[in-house]
């Protein structure tokens, strides 16, 4: 990692993941696939809408374990570290890397990308495995 900013960040990756089990990862949640985006219109409401719904479609896969989708939060504590620039962020969990590759090629996704890309400016997808 080149900066304290990428450390915080991984290092949040996996408190994430830690809070999504309640516990660390184990052999059946290993791997985090974690996307921000940041709307092109971040203004228009009906295009935020429509990205957020087509976020929450898309954690009902069979391959998804768990998914969230949220907004920035910011607290005073962490607020020269907290990323706060996105509008989205979605964390879905897999059992493994293949499964996150089954997701990524499945119809439903790339659908997903082709009915929505034109709503997003920028995309960060962050991947991180239980170590």
């Amino acid at each position: 990692m080149n900066n304290r900013r990428e450390f915080l960040q991984q290092s949040g990756l996996l408190a994430a993941g830690s809070a999504l089990t309640g516990s660390s990862a184990t052999p059946s949640m290993n791997f985090i696939h974690h996307v921000l985006f940041w709307a092109k219109n971040p203004n228009n409401e009906a295009e935020k809408t429509q990205l957020f719904k087509a976020l929450k479609a898309l954690g009902g896969l069979p391959m998804i374990q768990t998914a969230h989708v949220g907004k920035p939060i910011i607290t005073e504590f962490d607020k020269p570290v907290t990323e706060g620039s996105y509008t989205f962020s979605v964390v879905l969990t897999f059992a493994d890397a293949e499964k996150e590759k089954e997701y990524l090629y499945h119809p439903l996704h790339k659908k997903f990308i082709d009915e929505n890309k034109h709503l997003w400016g920028k995309v960060q997808v962050i991947d991180s495995q239980a170590i």
